[in-house]
């Protein structure tokens, strides 16, 4: 049976699955090699709804969960990295979701060792700083997404048990990194879940004075790019920052964070409107 019918075939039993162990097995394997399918109904539908139940739902034991933390990291997350416009984005972003239910699941079971959760969190981190290939939905292929994904990826790693605030700066940069230095204008969304991992950190006991620097580093950093001259890039820069910067000026407003950096922000987002 191929696996597409495969886990048609599973999804219609809903809550009646009944795997052996040599059958799951074979089952991860085969989905690992198929993550990156241009296939969507495959892909997404399918591949990565099955990856999500099987590892909230405990179908996975802890060598499994370990054996999959692996692979993703060493084979898949990193996967034709420096290229741009192909497919292997496919392989690279929903390999990042995998890992987000990854951690989010040990969050809790705590079965993963501490030196896969430790490369896991450090490739979140690169992972969003070295993604190209910005596109959120690609015709004919489906959600591609790579920088929500990412993420997501990074938000489970801030908030898992082993997350240390020593690499506040690093999460940080990554975050910027993609506001400030990516081609393109975010038109899915990216920027409201880039806000994720932002409010993870402040809940880990991030300083609020840190966050209002960060903020004033984008704010400079946008502002020494205007005065280069207006172009193109720029202009697509000022977009996504503009809106990033917004929907945090909301989120905090709403959960009543940081007056000091709402106050930077509504002052810079205001010149660059007015300007």
């Amino acid at each position: 049976m191929k696996l597409k019918e495969q886990l048609q075939d599973l999804a219609d039993q809903e809550n009646k699955w009944n795997l052996q162990r040599d059958q799951l097995d074979t089952l991860l394997n085969e989905m690992v090699e198929s993550i990156g399918s241009p296939d969507a109904v495959l892909r997404d539908k399918l591949i990565y709804t099955t990856f999500s139940k099987l590892i909230k739902e405990d179908f996975l034991d802890q060598q499994q969960m370990e054996q999959l933390l692996k692979t993703c990291l060493d084979h898949l997350i990193f996967y034709n990295i420096c290229s741009k416009e192909d497919d292997s984005v496919l392989t690279r972003s929903f390999s990042s979701l995998v890992l987000a239910q990854l951690l989010s699941k040990d969050r809790t079971l705590l079965v993963l060792s501490k030196s896969s959760v430790s490369a896991a969190i450090s490739s979140s981190i690169e992972y969003l700083i070295k993604e190209e290939d910005t596109r959120g939905y690609i015709e004919g292929k489906g959600w591609a997404h790579s920088i929500a994904h990412g993420a997501d990826f990074l938000d489970e790693a801030i908030k898992h048990p082993y997350f240390s605030l020593d690499k506040t700066k690093s999460c940080l940069e990554a975050i910027r990194t993609c506001i400030l230095n990516k081609s393109g204008v975010y038109i899915d969304d990216e920027e409201e879940r880039l806000l994720y991992p932002v409010e993870a950190l402040l809940q880990k006991g991030m300083p609020e004075r840190t966050l209002y620097d960060w903020v004033q580093s984008i704010v400079d950093d946008h502002d020494l790019k205007a005065k280069e001259g207006y172009s193109l890039e720029y202009f697509r820069m000022k977009k996504n920052t503009s809106n990033f910067l917004k929907s945090l000026y909301f989120r905090l407003l709403s959960n009543n964070q940081t007056s000091e950096t709402r106050a930077l922000i509504e002052y810079s987002v205001t010149r660059w409107t007015a300007g």
